[in-house]
């Protein structure tokens, strides 16, 4: 789609949605110039195309979804999913359409319900248009096609006429919640919310029970987790020599390149999909290394993320975390990735001369757990609050604490441990087994 249609699509929207003597003060909310207030007399869409001369690209998108989801325009969700290739929904289309294909199965929608009050309870009918020239608006329309003749299917209904495919995240949610409400069918296979929970768990969704009315399960469909936005790439970790430089080389592919000390750490340039596990990182080693897949490839890759750990505190949680974790969870573990110079964020850059130099956000440990969780773990000596000299520093003690805060803010979970903890070598295997034994029932992973 050019700059044109996207400019024309947003101007339509608009005009359509606001009046004439609002349509200004709308505007200047979106940042646009507002102008003279007759000006928008004189034809709501020109002037509102005037005010997006000049504007670029990711402006328009973005205002394209701002006036999206302000006004519930399938339109230009419509069109907006034709740009991006990932979609512009939380819940998917691709899941969307796995959920409407398991909702069909169920022969009758609307439960116990007339289907009109079935689909009133989402969507309102008697403002939509019709398709039907015989009829003032989708009500009507559905009551001659659907119930008095039997000339559209539900899967007409759902995807051609009600557009389920691009309405709203939390229209599709609210939909979705009814199909399962005791109001609509009072018995529910707990079969079928298995289903749903297999395709809503690849969005970071799940459906569950919060209440009940008369004894009947209520349930509402809740984001497993917050997570972390955008998409995991270039991991550089493990280094064991000088800490790598890491320039971005392709700003508009958000490509990354090391310039110097790359032979020292290790670059995993796989799709992360959903997490990264321990027999992935294996298998990635061996084909680095053109080796099959076995024990010693097992062991060679292990041995080489201890090279990259100090002795003491940092191998010691790294050992018995393998120890306690590595037979019990078999492929199902999490890789538990050391010395991570890089989570790549387009946020955290500054401009150096003529390139793009990303700021170096070393972890001890990094885990990248299903849903975009993302879990960092510090394991802090007296070098995170002292000066050179051994005395305490506020300043680098503050730097810590917001740079855990910048971390939070995006999403991250951030644990520390006190280099005080490892003390005592004899209860320093029961608190990494404790501490991982608790973090993995709190995101189900065991």
């Amino acid at each position: 789609m050019n700059h044109t249609e996207l400019v024309h699509n947003i101007a339509i929207v608009l005009a359509s949605e606001v009046k004439s003597y609002n349509l200004p003060d709308i505007c200047s909310s979106y940042g646009l110039d507002k102008g003279d207030d007759s000006e928008a007399f004189e034809g709501k869409a020109r002037y509102i195309e005037r005010r997006l001369r000049g504007k670029n690209q990711l402006f328009l998108i973005d205002l394209a979804k701002r006036v999206a989801k302000d006004y519930n325009s399938v339109d230009l969700n419509r069109m907006l999913n034709t740009i991006s290739p990932r979609g512009i929904f939380k819940v998917s289309q691709i899941t969307r359409k796995n959920i409407v294909k398991e909702i069909l199965s169920l022969g009758y929608i609307e439960g116990d319900m007339n289907l009109i009050d079935f689909l009133k309870r989402t969507w309102d009918l008697d403002s939509m248009p019709s398709t039907d020239s015989r009829f003032s608006n989708a009500t009507g329309d559905i009551i001659q096609h659907m119930i008095a003749n039997d000339d559209w299917s539900y899967q007409e209904l759902f995807e051609d006429i009600l557009e389920i495919y691009n309405i709203t995240d939390e229209k599709f949610i609210h939909f979705t919640e009814q199909i399962v409400h005791p109001s609509v069918r009072g018995e529910v296979d707990p079969q079928f919310i298995e289903k749903l929970n297999y395709y809503l768990a690849k969005d970071g969704f799940k459906m569950q029970v919060t209440s009940q009315i008369s004894g009947y399960p209520l349930y509402a469909i809740l984001k497993n987790s917050k997570g972390v936005k955008g998409e995991f790439k270039n991991l550089i970790f493990a280094a064991d020599g000088p800490k790598p430089e890491i320039v971005i080389s392709d700003s508009i592919n958000n490509e990354i390149t090391i310039v110097k000390n790359q032979e020292f750490c290790l670059v995993y340039d796989l799709p992360i999909l959903d997490g990264l596990l321990w027999s992935e990182l294996v298998t990635w080693w061996g084909d680095k290394e053109s080796k099959e897949i076995g024990i010693d490839i097992e062991r060679a890759i292990y041995k080489r993320l201890i090279k990259s750990l100090d002795k003491g505190p940092e191998r010691n949680f790294f050992k018995f975390y393998f120890k306690h974790f590595r037979e019990h969870m078999g492929n199902k573990l999490p890789a538990l990735i050391p010395q991570v110079y890089l989570h790549y964020d387009p946020y955290v850059t500054k401009l150096v001369l003529n390139e793009t130099r990303l700021v170096r956000q070393r972890m001890d440990f990094l885990l990248l757990l299903p849903n975009k969780v993302r879990i960092v773990i510090e394991i802090d000596g007296k070098q995170h609050y002292s000066s050179e000299d051994n005395r305490p520093s506020p300043k680098k003690y503050a730097e810590m604490m917001k740079a855990d805060r910048d971390l939070r803010l995006q999403g991250y979970e951030v644990f520390r441990f006190g280099g005080f903890e490892f003390i005592n070598e004899n209860n320093v295997e029961k608190m990494v087994f404790d501490f991982f034994s608790k973090l993995f029932l709190r995101y189900e992973i065991i």
